[in-house]
């Protein structure tokens, strides 16, 4: 147990000193190969940051100037200078210098300026230049992407041309492409798609979520009520161009479909000064908690006129699909064009209305 004990030590110790290493000047020789167990035991000894290698195989980890072409490392791979080729470690890829090909590392990976490249992490990448691809189970972090920067949880960068796909948080400050997240997408200027529970923007057009703040956009207190009499307050949140729909509401009618929720998204067909026309895809639902609900989706197309400053009078046609297992739930499908009734649900496709006041923040 004391030889595994000081063992473990001694390769945590010496992967340690790898990372904090310095060397005065690297990179002045070249060599076909590099071998090693870990630094300072290898094929180079003291002198293994004066090397640039063309092949590097490291049992443990591994220290030089630079890397052109393959180094694969069981832990940890550091370079004081510049990689151009495959980099592979078991936990970490370490290069001061710029990039210029593959990372991977089961855990994380750094690297200086990047010209060209990519980034592969079981958990976390990092670069401080420009990349074509970063791919991480948690979170990557650069300051310029062109291509593709893929998250489990976030992404993080300057500069985004191309796409962004997080679990959670996309964050950057110029967007010129798209950014999908499960959670909260965040930037300054966005030319292309924001796609997520919540969209933050100085600039974007066309924000796809539930509640979209986007300082040159709009957003949109609404009161109204549809053939069912179910009415509902909404907020309406985006671009100039798509727009989010959040509402929460009652039916009056029928006690065991009290309680209504309502989102979707919009789109500005027609938007003068005292004429609107959009065009809605909602989802909604009437409950009682009790497990027997009525849910409508469908599209609607509703113009609005300015009564008042920043007040508008809105109605128009919809055309929606219904599905219930809720008895009262049959007596809310009036203008019905198509209906079916099951052992367990009662499904329509009818034609509605829908009205109200809207005011503009």
């Amino acid at each position: 147990m004391k030889r595994k004990e000081l063992l473990r030590r001694t390769v945590v110790l010496g992967i340690i000193s790898i990372l904090f290493s310095f060397g005065s000047s690297w990179g002045q020789e070249n060599s076909p190969a590099h071998i090693g167990i870990i630094y300072p035991i290898s094929t180079h000894g003291t002198r293994a940051v004066d090397y640039t290698n063309n092949i590097s195989l490291h049992a443990i980890a591994g220290l030089s100037g630079g890397e052109n072409g393959f180094a694969l490392y069981g832990a940890a791979g550091v370079v004081k200078g510049d990689v151009s080729g495959f980099q592979a470690a078991g936990i970490i890829n370490q290069v001061s210098g710029s990039l210029n090909g593959v990372q991977m590392a089961g855990a994380i990976n750094l690297a200086g300026s990047v010209s060209k490249g990519a980034q592969f992490a079981g958990i976390y990448n990092r670069s401080n230049g420009m990349l074509q691809t970063q791919l991480a189970g948690a979170i990557n972090q650069s300051q310029q992407v062109q291509g593709f920067q893929a998250a489990g949880i976030t992404n993080l960068t300057k500069e985004l041309h191309g796409v962004q796909l997080a679990g959670a948080v996309n964050v950057a400050d110029e967007v010129n492409g798209s950014q999908f997240a499960g959670i909260l997408n965040k930037a300054k200027n966005v030319k292309g798609v924001q796609l997520g529970f919540m969209n933050i923007a100085d600039s974007s057009d066309y924000p796809i979520g539930m509640i979209n703040l986007i300082k040159n956009g709009e957003k949109r207190i609404g009161l109204g009520t549809d053939e069912n009499l179910s009415t509902f307050i909404s907020f309406r949140s985006g671009g100039r161009v798509l727009y989010g729909i959040l509402g929460v509401g009652l039916n009056p009618q029928y006690e065991s479909l009290r309680f209504g929720f309502e989102g979707g998204i919009g789109a500005k067909i027609i938007d003068k000064e005292h004429f609107r026309l959009d065009a809605e895809a909602t989802s909604g639902t009437l409950t009682d908690f009790k497990g027997k609900d009525f849910t409508k989706s469908g599209i609607r197309i509703l113009p609005a006129l300015r009564i008042a400053q920043n007040l508008y009078l809105y109605g128009g046609p919809s055309i929606n699909y219904v599905n219930t297992d809720n008895e009262d739930g049959k007596d809310l499908v009036k203008l019905k064009v198509w209906d079916k009734q099951t052992t367990e649900h009662y499904q329509a496709v009818q034609v509605g209305f829908t009205g109200g006041l809207q005011f503009v923040l």
